[in-house]
């Protein structure tokens, strides 16, 4: 399987998860929780991943190898920082699509 599948089935697994958090949505105190969920794992993915550049750099002394594997971990870093805000923004265009459904039925 190529890494490109593999990155297609992730995105499709987080869609699957937004399907599942919208029929299980019961309030906008869960949709701000959820949203504030999402915001503490991209911040902890991202201390994570600039950690673990910081440890490449200050051990790796091969440069080439060092570049090499910094560009890998930023690389990785920038996937699943885009994969969380994807889904944070599904999340959100699937409230704000249900807030608008029932404000038009309302009328």
């Amino acid at each position: 399987m190529t890494d490109q599948n593999n990155w297609e089935e992730m995105s499709d697994d987080i869609a699957d998860i937004s399907k599942k958090i919208k029929n299980n949505i019961s309030g906008d105190e869960n949709i701000d929780d959820l949203k504030d969920s999402l915001i503490n794992i991209k911040e902890n993915v991202m201390n994570t991943f600039n950690k673990l550049a910081e440890i490449v750099e200050n051990t790796l002394n091969d440069e080439e190898v060092k570049k090499d594997t910094l560009n890998i971990v930023n690389k990785l870093r920038d996937e699943i920082s885009d994969i969380v805000d994807s889904t944070k923004d599904k999340v959100s265009d699937v409230v704000n699509f249900d807030d608008y459904l029932k404000n038009s039925e309302e009328e």
